[in-house]
């Protein structure tokens, strides 16, 4: 299963090419909770959230359950440990992805770092 992050949706929805719609349509692609609130946060009209949420609608979402939030707050302090700083949201796709053994699409730079610390963290 394949985590998709918040930037590749972005990028698919404004210049999708060919290997991006075939990953999409080939492959076992899940989202989860952040890239929806993420998403959902940049709807510029109630329209807008209403074809997001139509969109997404399509994929597994892959989120944290209660005890998972205690892996995270584990995660975040091994993070920092190691110098490692992290946007929250990105710790929590990470977690998440780990947690669900999904690899993670994303050209965030952020992940390099995560997967410095965790090695078992998959990138697409």
């Amino acid at each position: 299963m394949i985590l998709v992050d918040t930037n590749i949706i972005i990028d698919f929805w404004r210049k999708p090419n060919a290997e991006m719609t075939t990953v999409f349509s080939t492959k076992d692609i899940a989202v989860c909770g952040v890239v929806k609130a993420e998403l959902l946060y940049g709807a510029r009209s109630s329209t807008d959230c209403y074809r997001i949420l139509n969109a997404l609608a399509v994929f597994p979402c892959l989120d944290l359950c209660a005890t998972d939030w205690d892996i995270l707050g584990k995660n975040l302090y091994d993070l920092r440990s190691h110098g490692v700083t992290v946007p929250f949201q990105d710790a929590i796709i990470a977690t998440t992805a780990m947690i669900n053994g999904a690899s993670i699409w994303t050209n965030d730079k952020h992940f390099a770092l995560i997967k410095k610390v965790f090695t078992n963290l998959v990138l697409y």
